[in-house]
């Protein structure tokens, strides 16, 4: 919600005829910027918390495998399919016509199998002129905080 509340005032500022995008200090933007990226990977942590708790108050991991999705294709020369496979993996790992257990017969809708942390705000990073440099180190910060919070579980990126 933070985010698109930040988003939504940057595009304000850029259309909005009284104040042109170049009269906004850098430092204003910069500061702005900091706020979104901080406000992702704190919705990052607080997810991997939650799942972290729900898996411990479910008798702990049987698994280690934790999900942590980085829906990025703007780099892409053609198309940005990329961007698009976090939910369409979701999707069809979750599907009800497929089988949902491992070859060691174990649950992949069980919590405590796969942790689904959800997915990295990447475009709404990105809407705010962060820059890709940047953009690679919330990201990398981002796997290393759902490796922390949810210790025993590893972080497969999708």
């Amino acid at each position: 919600m933070f985010l698109k509340i930040g988003q939504r005032g940057i595009r304000h500022l850029q259309r909005s005829s009284t104040a042109s995008f170049t009269t906004v200090s850098a430092s204003s933007i910069e500061k702005g910027q900091n706020r979104v990226v901080d406000a992702s990977l704190t919705l990052i942590r607080e997810r991997a918390k939650l799942k972290g708790e729900l898996v411990r108050l479910l008798g702990g991991a049987k698994a280690s495998t934790s999900l942590l999705g980085v829906p990025l294709g703007h780099n892409s020369s053609f198309l940005q399919g990329p961007a698009f496979a976090p939910p369409r993996i979701r999707e069809a790992i979750w599907c009800g016509s497929t089988n949902s257990s491992t070859e060691e017969g174990k649950e992949l809708k069980d919590p405590r199998v796969l942790t689904d942390v959800g997915d990295v705000p990447v475009q709404e990073i990105r809407d705010c002129g962060v820059d890709d440099d940047r953009l690679m180190n919330v990201i990398s910060e981002s796997v290393k905080l759902v490796m922390e919070e949810v210790s025993y579980l590893t972080t497969s990126l999708i």
